[in-house]
């Protein structure tokens, strides 16, 4: 993207990092009349949120499902808040997931929740009263969630109102999904299969906190799971033009140096490659606490601050394959209603999810999913041809440290037992891959410089999770602040999105 604003040296509020969590707080501030400053050191914006291109074929880095962007929804309005509602174009998924296990094989419909509590009522007959009012009580939260997320009153005054007007999030501030589910079932294999895009959150149900599973689980089954069309890069590139044009600078390709802290133990504004140094009263940080820390100098930070960071659990990382190829997906037998496919083992999450961790893939023992990207947007790719991406949770052990040949090899075997899977579901798949890109654990640290190639932030457990134990959004540095998935209420797109709409009611 080109640099054709001049830098100054002065700005109200500077955004070290471009993901959509800064992207999303500077458009909402920028639009105040605020002037501000994001600088990143990749030399496109949007973080996770971002294309790339290879021969015939865009691909999307990151987004597998936007959760519940429709006109009217309750997260359409954070769209709308950043101003890039009439910039575009989401696009909606005939089908929102697909879940296979055993002898259950499911179909979350678009928008059609009825449908899939009737899919669940066919393979659980017998629990039918308990899906019901699981739903029933589940919904409610949703909307005690959203009333909190989108009340018009003072935040500090949303606090106040939640024991009396969002009280469900109090309720079960203490639950994990598991936990929350076994209010109404004992069933085990019902539990999964309610919990069948866990791979998604980054932890097993008896692991995931409820408070942070439970709004996206009915945005996406009410609201739908939606793609943009051209991409997520498109997404970025909006916010990019709302912050310019509200008299806002985006400046890339400058790895930010230092941020600066004075005697008495306040922001004073960062200086980067390009930039130098710029002056700010606040300073707001969409990249990991662990790398603020080393841009501040730890000796700016208490002993007791440190002790809280080092106790922090990353998430686990992930591994994707992208390919592009040279026929149409109707040719080989994918039907066009299909977009997100889940596959699970026998085995519990759990187990899944240790044997991931380890990075012992496959032989039975985890799931992956496919994601059939030109079934929703054929724009990503030249007629005639498709594109589609394979995923995995998987841990990071020893990737870091790995030299460059074992590297390479690793990353190839992984890609080939992917390719394989896949080529068990879609015969013919292997003579039609003209592009193949994989993303390990390394890359995500080379591109976000998240510690362990984190694709989460933190993990999302009961001490990590809500309103009053992530990590905050607020340092225990006058005019710092952090945004983004490390915060309230955590990754995802609209997770992050939401991040900033939170981090500008509370403090700006």
């Amino acid at each position: 993207m080109k640099q054709t604003k001049k830098v100054d040296s002065q700005y109200d509020v500077i955004f070290v990092g471009a993901g959509l969590g800064s992207l999303s707080a500077a458009s909402m501030i920028a639009q105040k009349g605020k002037k501000v400053l994001v600088v990143d050191k990749h030399n496109i914006p949007g973080g996770y949120a971002t294309n790339f291109s290879r021969k015939d074929f865009d691909f999307d880095v990151s987004l597998h499902s936007f959760d519940g962007v429709v006109k009217g929804g309750d997260s359409y309005k954070v769209i709308e808040l950043t101003g890039v509602a009439d910039k575009v174009e989401f696009l909606s998924h005939k089908t929102l997931y697909h879940f296979q296990q055993g002898d259950i094989d499911i179909k979350a419909k678009h928008r059609d929740i009825e449908d899939y509590k009737n899919q669940l009522f066919h393979y659980f007959p017998e629990e039918k009263d308990n899906i019901i009012r699981l739903f029933k009580e589940a919904d409610k939260n949703y909307k005690d969630m959203c009333g909190f997320l989108f009340a018009k009153l003072p935040f500090w005054l949303r606090f106040l109102a939640t024991p009396f007007f969002f009280k469900r999030i109090l309720k079960y501030e203490n639950d994990t999904v598991d936990s929350f589910f076994s209010r109404f079932t004992q069933n085990e294999r019902l539990k999964a299969v309610l919990s069948a895009q866990w791979s998604y959150y980054g932890l097993p149900a008896k692991d995931l906190a409820f408070g942070y599973f439970s709004y996206p689980f009915i945005d996406y089954l009410r609201n739908g799971g939606y793609s943009i069309k051209g991409g997520s890069q498109k997404l970025s590139d909006a916010l990019v033009e709302v912050i310019e044009s509200n008299g806002g600078t985006v400046l890339l390709s400058s790895p930010v140096t230092d941020i600066i802290v004075n005697e008495k133990g306040r922001v004073e504004g960062i200086e980067s490659k390009r930039s130098g140094v710029v002056s700010a009263d606040k300073v707001v940080c969409n990249i990991s606490p662990h790398a603020v820390v080393s841009l501040v100098g730890k000796d700016k930070f208490k002993p007791r601050f440190h002790t809280k960071l080092e106790a922090q659990k990353m998430s686990i990382s992930g591994f994707q394959v992208y390919l592009g190829l040279d026929c149409n997906l109707a040719d080989l037998g994918v039907k066009e209603d299909e977009y997100i496919r889940f596959f699970a083992p026998m085995l519990s999450q759990r187990e899944q999810f240790e044997c991931l961790q380890k990075g012992e893939v496959f032989d039975g023992k985890t799931g992956w999913s496919i994601n059939y990207f030109s079934n929703v947007d054929d724009t990503l790719c030249a007629p005639g041809k498709s594109s589609l991406g394979l995923f995995t949770l998987i841990g990071s052990i020893d990737w870091h440290s790995l030299s460059k040949m074992e590297y390479r090899e690793k990353k190839q075997q992984l890609t080939q037992m992917l390719i394989d899977k896949a080529a068990e579901q879609i015969p013919n798949l292997k003579d039609h891959i003209v592009v193949c890109e994989a993303g390990s654990p390394r890359t995500m640290t080379k591109f976000t410089n998240n510690p362990g190639g984190s694709i989460y932030g933190f993990e999302q457990n009961l001490k990590q999770s809500g309103l009053f134990r992530r990590f905050p959004q607020k340092y225990p540095i006058k005019g710092l602040y952090q945004v983004g998935a490390y915060t309230f209420p955590g990754a995802g797109f609209i997770g992050t999105m939401l991040s900033g709409k939170t981090l500008v009611d509370r403090y700006f």
